[in-house]
């Protein structure tokens, strides 16, 4: 936000001025949580209890940006962008589309929104209906938004095909007939083919092989030039949404640890769990390979059905004190950075600090489960 907005949402991402300067958010969560109810897995006891998958999150993505977003499996990034889509209701929270709260709309007053928010999904052969052939896959959304007569339909499809890198003749052609990385250009082409301002891509290239990578995301890159596109870019692999984002979130256990421009997150990572990430990524040099830090986290993910109390991260942490068990740090500036650069920590890194040398001021009499504060009422799973 931009000093002339007043106060902020606590924990809400304030965007650098050069982005946030002219421009209101195309995209505004606060406070998004997600909690799946699950059968009790506790002897004598009976009822639910409850997954937390998405936390507290709160974020800004303006128009025309791409925002990555990292963590490791099971730390809520997709449950965060069904959320944002709506394919899930909330349990808590509130997210602003284009101006307009689509938190708690109905499934009839969502549809307008449809054509705004699409998503390109992982698995590109198993978001496509094997049965059925690839121009109507492609051209659902004109024909369940009433578009076009039945000619004209075909003709914006073969358009489509031909602007994501596929024959226009292969209209007839069932999802079998392609490879992986076709696939995955008719899902683009079908998410792309009513003109949304923002595509949710849910890890749209990890199943695809490194060559075929580079090929997909060079197309996401031009389409957004085309069409003024916003991406949320969900993905493992820190080398691929370093290359295609402006800034980075980073998620742990249904939180939001820290989140930076692109370049500057990779400089100058403040939060232990993303110096973490970053220290696993793979370097050609291998000179350079043997001298870099090397941080191994210790222990499992906690579950997300009793997540710590504190700081999430605080019973893998190597920097973890007395104060990270009861308190949880809300994200906010370290050190001398700007105010694009937000870290959930209590004790950040500085830039020069090796944490291979960090050790655990807390014992394990001193890591306790968060209390279950329970959902609301809304846990349905589709609206």
């Amino acid at each position: 936000m931009n000093a002339s907005d007043g106060p902020s949402t606590p924990g809400a991402v304030v965007l650098p001025p050069e982005v946030s300067t002219g421009d209101a958010p195309l995209l505004r969560l606060e406070h998004v949580s997600k909690a799946f109810p699950v059968q009790s897995s506790k002897l004598f006891t009976r009822g639910h209890e409850f997954v937390h998958a998405v936390d507290d999150v709160s974020l800004e993505v303006r128009p025309g940006e791409t925002l990555g977003l990292v963590g490791e499996t099971g730390c809520g990034k997709s449950t965060l962008a069904r959320c944002i889509a709506r394919l899930y209701d909330l349990t808590s929270g509130s997210i602003n589309f284009a101006g307009t709260d689509i938190s708690h709309l109905s499934r009839r007053q969502m549809r307008p929104l449809r054509s705004e928010i699409q998503m390109i999904f992982q698995d590109p052969y198993g978001s496509l209906n094997p049965r059925r052939r690839v121009g109507s896959i492609i051209g659902d959304p004109f024909a369940i938004h009433g578009i076009d007569s039945r000619t004209e339909r075909k003709k914006k499809v073969q358009d489509l095909m031909e602007r994501v890198g596929l024959n226009p003749e292969h209209y007839n052609r069932f999802p079998a007939d392609f490879s992986g990385g076709q696939r995955q250009r008719i899902g683009t082409a079908r998410a792309l083919a009513l003109r949304p301002r923002m595509v949710i891509c849910d890890e749209p290239v990890s199943a695809l092989d490194v060559s075929v990578q580079a090929q997909i995301i060079n197309m996401l890159k031009d389409l957004q030039d085309d069409f003024g596109l916003t991406y949320i870019f969900i993905s493992h692999d820190l080398s691929v949404v370093r290359h295609v984002s402006d800034r980075i979130a980073v998620m742990y256990l249904g939180h939001i640890v820290e989140v930076a421009p692109a370049a500057e997150l990779f400089e100058k990572a403040r939060h232990p769990y993303t110096r973490a990430l970053l220290s696993a990524l793979p370097v050609a040099d291998p000179d350079a390979a043997d001298n870099r830090e090397r941080i191994l986290l210790v222990g499992e993910i906690p579950s997300p059905t009793n997540p710590p109390s504190g700081c999430r991260f605080h019973t893998r942490c190597p920097k973890a004190r007395a104060d990270c068990v009861q308190t949880d740090p809300e994200l906010e500036t370290a050190f001398d950075d700007g105010v694009a650069h937000l870290t959930a920590c209590l004790h950040p890194l500085a830039i020069d600090e090796d944490m291979s040398l960090s050790r655990p001021q807390i014992d394990d009499s001193e890591i306790a489960a968060a209390p279950d504060p329970g959902p609301s009422d809304s846990t349905g799973d589709t609206p």
